[in-house]
């Protein structure tokens, strides 16, 4: 796996087959897995040129599965527990041996990791031969993350387009009111659950985060707080969510006609079509009668597309409304899931940092004064705020790694990356980078971001917690006025320190979550 001997054009064909015996295998299937630390002259393999006929290459069953068994290797010794085990299990012993390149077996499919920002930066702008890679994504995962952030080209300009007024930053200060009432709510609970003897509360507040972000998504999706069947909808989709968690990164043909869970995902599939259906004709309906009032909320600029199919054509009112359930689906698991992980990740920092939750408090104090609520200027104000929120994400970004599918043969620098290959680029290695982020890159140090972004990576594009280019994350705002408001108030009312059952154990599912909640003992002020 040295960087020496990734990807040359004549040694790693894009298409082909491979015979072993009498059995015909893709090509890339019997490629010899490397184990970390070997020497590549050593196994690497006499490959042929591409041929129009059949060739025989090196390699035994065991390699069918490339570097797969090692990384469950790992993952059973270093993280039994965790529901699934990734290729990014070994990504920093990779990295650490074979520094800015390198690339691995996957099944059948190679994974090139890139740790240049260099090429970071062509991969990420060059959206035609750099493509999404969720079509290569396990067909549960698939199901559950759809709409904007698959999209490419013109479907993608199109869409993002329409949704963008939703996720302006006026549109976004207006809701912070509503995203302190919602906060509001979780600490009047969290008081309510104090101990009458005046001892601090022992709980763990993940579950009530989630609740938090869940209702303020609801608030952006539908302008109003979750009804009945809003709470099914989103029960539903984090039951999706789950049973996509325990998916492994690779398939077995024919595993979805007879394993429980893709059952389960169809059911919950047709049970969200049958819901969001019935949820866009009822907007629609409320347009017709006048009675759909007041700035678009989300869920109306999804709708629109429905207005204009003609209630006929059965084919596209389908097609709109399945558009609908996937842009739904993924703000709720964007909005819901990655703000509630990244108001964990902060108490957590702040728990185990007491000097940075005093100098936090002193300043909300000092900004706030006596006033009751809360604006997006007043979060504006507070350094020492936006800077523990932007230390929090470069320690624990949301998602670890950002990934595409190579759709046509391309060169970055020197390599020649063929059709069908992944590169793979490892936020979270980045972000902890002491060549970019200097000596205390693995320290919780919020005040290196005192003089912005740049500054603190050093004159690099190196902070990448919701992507980078014109494919950040369209919620990416929404997400920080969300934890910056609640971080507020919470700092605000309370003092913290972690539970003695707190066990540090984050945790890569779809998201970078901790794996056995956020326990804290929290005292009111």
């Amino acid at each position: 796996m040295n960087s020496d001997h990734i990807m040359i054009k004549n040694h790693l064909p894009s298409v082909g087959t491979c015979a072993s015996g009498s059995m015909e295998i893709p090509g890339l299937l019997l490629v010899p897995a490397q184990e970390t630390g070997e020497n590549p002259e050593e196994t690497r393999p006499d490959r042929q040129p591409l041929q129009v006929f059949l060739r025989r290459c090196q390699g035994n069953r065991q390699n069918v599965q490339g570097n797969l068994l090692q990384a469950h290797r790992h993952h059973r010794r270093h993280c039994p527990s965790c529901p699934a085990f990734h290729y990014q299990d070994l990504e920093h012993i990779w990295y650490s041996s074979y520094n800015l390149l390198s690339f691995v077996w996957v099944g059948p499919k190679p994974v090139v990791f890139i740790f240049d920002l260099e090429m970071m930066k062509v991969i990420l702008t060059k959206y035609i031969p750099f493509q999404k890679s969720f079509k290569a994504s396990n067909p549960i995962f698939k199901r559950l993350v759809g709409g904007l952030i698959v999209y490419e080209g013109e479907q993608w300009s199109k869409n993002r387009k329409k949704l963008n007024p939703a996720f302006h930053l006026d549109k976004l200060k207006e809701i912070v009111g509503t995203m302190q009432n919602q906060g509001q709510e979780t600490l009047d609970e969290w008081t309510r659950m104090m101990p009458k003897d005046g001892s601090p509360l022992a709980v763990d507040v993940y579950p009530f985060l989630k609740h938090y972000t869940g209702c303020v998504v609801s608030w952006a999706l539908f302008s109003t707080a979750p009804t009945p069947i809003v709470k099914r909808t989103f029960a539903i989709i984090s039951e999706l969510t789950h049973i996509s968690n325990q998916a492994q990164p690779f398939i077995v043909p024919g595993e979805q006609y007879f394993l429980k869970k893709y059952k389960k995902a169809n059911q919950i599939e047709d049970e969200l079509t049958a819901t969001f259906t019935s949820m866009a004709e009822e907007r629609l309906a409320q347009r017709r009668a006048g009675e759909n009032e007041g700035e678009p909320d989300l869920f109306d600029l999804l709708v629109d597309e429905l207005e204009e199919v003609d209630i006929k054509d059965k084919n596209g009112r389908a097609a709109a409304i399945h558009e609908i359930i996937q842009q739904c689906k993924l703000f709720y698991v964007a909005g819901h899931e990655t703000t509630a992980n990244l108001i964990s990740w902060t108490i957590i920092m702040l728990s185990n940092h007491k000097e940075w939750q005093i100098r936090a408090r002193e300043e909300i104090f000092q900004v706030l004064g006596d006033k009751k609520n809360i604006t997006a200027d007043d979060i504006a104000n507070m350094k020492y705020v936006n800077m523990i929120v932007n230390e929090t994400l470069r320690l624990f970004p949301p998602a670890i790694e950002l990934t595409r599918v190579v759709e046509e043969e391309t060169s970055v620098g020197d390599l020649v990356l063929p059709k069908g290959s992944m590169v793979m680029m490892p936020v979270l290695l980045l972000h902890r980078d002491p060549k970019i982020w200097g000596h205390d890159a693995m320290e919780f140090r919020p005040d290196r971001f005192a003089d912005g972004v740049l500054k603190a990576a050093n004159g690099h594009s190196a902070f990448l917690p919701f992507g980078w280019g014109v494919r950040t994350c369209i919620g990416a705002n929404l997400a920080s006025y969300e934890a910056k408001s609640f971080i507020t108030l919470f700092l605000r009312n309370f003092s913290f320190e972690l539970s003695p059952t707190y066990a540090h154990a984050p945790m890569v599912t779809l998201l970078l979550q901790p794996q056995h909640g956020v326990p804290i003992v929290m005292r009111k002020l």
